[in-house]
């Protein structure tokens, strides 16, 4: 008998028209270094009294979520991008298209995903599965990776064999963004010293939990998004610790960029930071990490516009 390894797992993933209703065909194969996406059931100790020994535990309802974590891609980033932000604006200029996702959409698109597991084999469906939150780590080194958490409102019993038909590929390999491609920038201009950077949108779903007998929840309502994460620097000015403690909003803008035709832009209007504290720990350089906060611009553009440049025309 086989046995399951992550080496030989996949991810395909498909929009849905209808939710929590998954398509026979569309589906695309989504990269990944880790998938935690999974359905389980806890157990209900038994609580009737008269003796010493408990009877038999039950389960109770399904939960059906985890984080996956992905390559920063070319292509493939699109679609979690999708699920994220919802639909984007697309134009095109001789085979090079850019995709234009804002924030603060009302209501964001539904997605089948399934686990493949060809060496039991165990072939996994979840639907009406959203994508909550997206976490990325700017560092000096290494590959550009994020992390997606992923709620499902139900999971079909694995079977022997797919429900995703054929799926299509982004590309034979994923063309992966690395940490030395990207920059940071605030109102505009490239900061020289930053050390370390985290950013998190949040889209704080809030589970409908319906009574229903099928283990499904009844859906998953944006609720108000967050975006924020923290910036570290080697302590060079006083110029953003002045900015800071007069409140004064930024343009900070995360940029990634391998050619003309493939790049990411993560741009915040309006952003507030903290005012951290400069501690001296010895000889060395000192740093500062400050927290930050997004929010909408006061002429009601998005608190973030992500887009994304590659030969990908729609998703």
């Amino acid at each position: 008998m086989a046995r399951g390894r992550g080496e030989r797992s996949l991810m395909p993933g498909v929009f849905e028209s209808v939710e929590k209703t998954t398509p026979a065909s569309g589906f695309f194969y989504l990269p990944y270094m880790t998938n935690g996406l999974s359905r389980r059931e806890g157990l209900l100790e038994d609580d009737i009294v008269g003796t010493r020994d408990p009877g038999d535990p039950d389960l109770d309802n399904p939960v059906c979520d985890g984080d996956i974590t992905i390559p920063i891609d070319v292509d493939a980033t699109g679609f979690w991008l999708k699920a994220l932000l919802g639909d984007p604006t697309t134009s095109e200029v001789t085979g090079v298209y850019t995709h234009v996702f804002e924030s603060g959409a009302w209501t964001l698109p539904s997605m089948s995903l399934e686990r493949q597991v060809p060496d039991v084999p165990s072939f996994e469906m979840f639907s009406g599965a959203r994508a909550n939150r997206l976490q990325i780590e700017m560092q000096r080194g290494g590959r550009l990776n994020g992390t997606v958490g992923v709620i499902a409102q139900g999971a079909a019993t694995p079977a022997g064999s797919t429900a995703a038909g054929t799926p299509t590929s982004f590309g034979e390999l994923p063309s992966r963004f690395m940490q030395r491609e990207g920059v940071v920038k605030i109102g505009g201009s490239t900061v020289a010293n930053v050390v370390g950077l985290s950013f998190e949108y949040n889209n704080n779903l809030d589970p409908v939990e319906t009574i229903t007998a099928d283990g499904f929840i009844g859906g998953l309502d944006p609720m108000r998004a967050a975006c924020s994460g923290t910036m570290r620097l080697r302590f060079d000015s006083e110029t953003l610790f002045a900015a800071a403690k007069a409140g004064t909003g930024q343009t900070i803008s995360l940029e990634w960029t391998k050619s003309a035709s493939a790049s990411l832009v993560l741009a915040l209007g309006r952003v507030k930071l903290s005012v951290p504290g400069r501690p001296i720990d010895g000889p060395g350089g000192i740093e500062a990490e400050f927290q930050w906060m997004a929010g909408r611009e006061a002429n009601g553009d998005p608190m973030l516009t992500a887009t994304l440049v590659n030969e990908v025309d729609a998703y």
